[in-house]
């Protein structure tokens, strides 16, 4: 690059510090995603979708998300920029469109991370109040009804924050070392899970261990309470497969995958790009979806149709399933849940729960990490203010983009204790909608920025199509399927925050471009070239 062109944009240089290395994009791909699937989505469906074949449909999220991901691997390494998918977009599609779909993402991303912050406590309240109940442990008990509070959740949810927003202010490579550590404890703990189910022995001892741990009978009254209520209800108990069902349950196996490319916006600090970005996001990606699998089936060949009739009391009748329990209020059934009621020791239970509960905390950073670069990125070309491009000499962490993150964040824990279903509606769009844009650019590139495209590790064509341009197609068509998901069940208040939170993007968008303009800046002369290094 010529001095001449990067007095263009907002920096010579990005500042940034090349630092990670695959298994560190590897670990980046599983965290992301993991907390959802890992924890929740996993076994809490079987009464929303019945018939459906969950381990089908991970595995067809897999077939879904992997040419994605292989895309994404590949503009990251031609471009390895912060700013990741958002650079794609904006140097193919203009300006604009990149800032819309980089805002919604960022706003998103911070809502949803402060969201897990707040989920992770009351999580580990569930594990502590099921503890309690086998063990008699008093202290126990008052310790999960407490982080089970709406307040606690929130001081929780702030403390997460905070610890991990000090991490993101020590620059990249605290932030690997971290991430390190906090996906083998999650990750050790998930596996010993998925032994404990092969190993649980037939239905009868999965019975036995239930009632050990919730009482006498209380495997046995849940099975017939569902019974007795879904005879009444006209719901179907023992379903046959259906893959309509299956597909019906995308959403949630979609959602699991969320997260999933979220280090390719953080593509400027990955050592080696070109290597590294497609062997860390290839692996990583197949990784999560075969752990998926693994971890529904693991669960389903220990509990068998039982978890189904658990979440239909759960879901219809909580009332019926807290009085069996002998609980306070039902408990929300999850990998920890499960575990813990065939564990044999409480603390050993205890442990292994709180472990895996650990997967929605190191979901956290890699937001943190991901969507400052995306602000980091928006600054560099002068989207946003020159404050969001400013990096520390001795982090090499762009400071204001991490505090802007941490009050989206901060704005996400709120949400979450105030139960505003209009923005927790929006979030599944707000993630998903750049998707689109995403695959049209990448299906152009090759046309329209072929000075570009000659960067690319690799230059594939079938019957003279480059690669990139059939895998583009396939994210367009696939990204507005993910909007479809995500639409059809809008009510309208939804849909007017919806409006509400790109209007106010586009505000500051048009007002910043104003300013450029009267300062004399060459907009288009910024897209048309990549941002510096």
């Amino acid at each position: 690059m010529s001095k001449n062109e990067g007095v263009i944009f907002t920096r010579n240089a990005s500042g940034l510090v090349r630092e990670l290395s695959w298994f560190d994009v590897f670990v980046f791909v599983v965290a992301g995603p993991a907390a959802s699937g890992v924890v929740y989505f996993s076994v809490s469906t079987a009464a929303d979708y019945p018939g459906a074949n969950l381990p089908l449909a991970f595995l067809l999220g897999l077939a879904l998300f992997a040419p994605i991901c292989l895309l994404v691997a590949l503009t990251s390494a031609t471009m390895p920029r912060s700013g990741g998918l958002y650079v794609a977009v904006s140097r193919v599609l203009g300006p604009t469109m990149g800032f819309l779909s980089a805002w919604l993402l960022f706003i998103g991303n911070g809502i949803g991370s402060g969201a897990l912050g707040y989920i992770v406590v009351g999580m580990i309240g569930a594990a502590c109040s099921t503890a309690a109940i086998s063990s008699e442990v008093a202290w126990l008990a008052s310790v999960g009804h407490v982080l089970q509070t709406t307040l606690a959740q929130i001081i929780g949810g702030i403390i997460w924050l905070v610890g991990f927003w000090a991490i993101a202010l020590y620059g990249i490579r605290k932030i690997k070392i971290l991430m390190r550590i906090a996906f083998v404890i999650p990750m050790v703990a998930t596996v010993v899970a998925v032994v404990w189910f092969f190993f649980a022995g037939d239905i009868s001892s999965v019975a036995e261990s239930f009632n050990a741990t919730w009482g006498a009978g209380a495997f046995e009254a849940i099975k017939a309470k569902a019974a007795e209520l879904a005879a009444i209800e006209g719901f179907n108990m023992s379903p046959d497969f259906s893959m309509t069902a299956t597909m019906n349950a995308f959403l949630v196996v979609i959602w699991a995958y969320a997260s999933i490319t979220i280090v390719n916006y953080a593509s400027g600090e990955v050592k080696t790009p070109k290597n590294s970005l497609v062997r860390g996001f290839m692996i990583g990606t197949f990784f999560v979806g075969i752990f998926y699998v693994v971890i529904v089936f693991a669960t389903y060949n220990a509990f068998g149709d039982f978890i189904m009739h658990y979440d239909y009391l759960f879901d219809n009748h909580p009332e019926q399933l807290a009085a069996i329990l002998g609980a306070e209020s039902a408990v929300e059934p999850s990998v920890p849940f499960y575990f813990m009621a065939i564990a044999g020791n409480v603390w050993f239970g205890l442990l292994i729960a709180v472990s895996i509960a650990l997967w929605f905390a190191n979901s956290i950073l890699p937001g943190f990490l991901a969507n400052s670069r995306v602000a980091f990125a928006l600054s560099m070309d002068k989207s946003l203010p020159k404050a969001f491009s400013d990096v520390d000499r001795r982090t090499g962490s762009p400071r204001n983009a991490v505090h802007l993150y941490a009050l989206f964040m901060l704005l996400g824990v709120f949400v979450m204790s105030l139960s505003v279903q209009e923005i927790l509606g929006i979030l599944t769009v707000t993630l998903f909608f750049i998707f689109w844009p995403y695959g049209l650019a990448t299906m152009l590139l090759p046309y329209h920025k072929p000075e570009i495209y000659d960067r690319s590790p690799v230059k594939w064509e079938i019957f003279g199509v480059p690669l990139f341009s059939i895998l583009g197609m396939f994210t367009f068509l696939v990204g507005w399927f993910f909007i479809y998901l995500s639409l059809k069940d809008f009510s309208m208040s939804t849909a007017i925050t919806l409006f509400a939170v790109m209007g106010i993007g586009m505000v500051i968008y048009a007002a910043k471009q104003n300013q450029n303009k009267k300062e004399g800046v060459d907009v288009d002369k910024i897209y048309s070239l990549v941002p510096p290094e």
